[in-house]
């Protein structure tokens, strides 16, 4: 799959992948992990907003201990799906 800047990916993505975290999200479709560079994410919440108030990507809020369970750290607050 061609990787494109776009919410098409991301949909693309959930659909193979399942739920995901949004950092998650950014690393397995453009490569980004805001965590480790110094470049703003905005582009890419920005994209994952519009997924969300389309419709096309839905949100599920998780408990933290539910997230330790699954293997995220305490600070997983959502899991993004299509």
């Amino acid at each position: 799959m061609k990787k494109y800047n776009s919410v098409k990916t991301m949909v693309q993505v959930l659909k193979e992948e399942g739920p995901m975290t949004e950092r998650e999200i950014q690393m397995t479709c453009f490569g980004y992990d805001r965590n480790r560079t110094w470049k703003s994410n905005k582009k890419y919440a920005d994209m994952l907003r519009r997924g969300l108030k389309k419709g096309i990507i839905k949100r599920q809020e998780v408990d933290s201990e539910f997230a330790k369970s699954l293997g995220y750290n305490g600070n997983t607050k959502f899991l993004y799906y299509v």
